[in-house]
C-alpha cells in the first residue's frame, strides 16, 4: 500500500508517450490506503479516478488547483472548511483552490472522479494538512 502520509506519495508527473488515451495521458495508477487511484492529464485539466473500500479516507489536504468531484458509485462524507457533508452517486461538489478538503468513503465503499483545474504539472503544491483515521 502507498504510504500518503509521506511527503512523496503522490508521483511526479511524466508524459507516458505509450499511455496516451486520446488527448489524456495517463501519469499514474496506484494503491492509496484502502483504495486506487487513476490519475490523467491533457492540456487543461488533472483527472483523478480514485476508487475506495468501505471506510476508507483520502486525508486533508489543499492544493492550488480548483476541484470537482464527482460521486460515480457508492457514498462519501466530504470534509471542505470545517464543513463535512454526504454526497450520494451522482452528486457532486466544487472546492475553490487552497482550500483544506478530505474525504471518507461510505459503508459500502465509493468510487469518485476529482477533475482539477488548471492543468497540475507536478505535485509539490499539494499539502496533506491532516493523517486520516483509519
Amino acid at each position: 500500500m502507498a504510504d500518503y502520509h509521506a511527503n512523496n506519495y503522490y508521483p511526479q508527473a511524466v508524459d507516458h508517450a505509450a499511455m496516451r488515451y486520446g488527448a489524456f495521458i495517463q501519469l499514474w495508477s496506484t494503491r492509496h490506503g484502502r483504495g486506487r487511484v487513476l490519475a490523467f492529464t491533457d492540456s487543461t485539466i488533472f483527472s483523478n479516478f480514485c476508487t475506495f473500500e468501505p471506510g476508507a479516507t483520502f486525508p486533508l489536504h489543499r492544493h492550488a488547483q480548483e476541484q470537482v468531484t464527482l460521486v460515480e458509485e457508492g457514498e462519501v462524507r466530504l470534509t471542505v472548511a470545517d464543513a463535512t457533508e454526504t454526497l450520494t452517486a451522482g452528486a457532486w461538489s466544487v472546492t475553490p483552490g487552497d482550500v483544506e478538503h478530505g474525504i471518507t468513503a461510505g459503508p459500502a465503499g465509493a468510487r469518485i472522479v476529482a477533475v482539477l483545474s488548471p492543468r497540475r504539472t507536478g505535485t509539490a503544491d499539494i499539502t496533506v494538512t491532516a493523517t486520516p483515521e483509519d
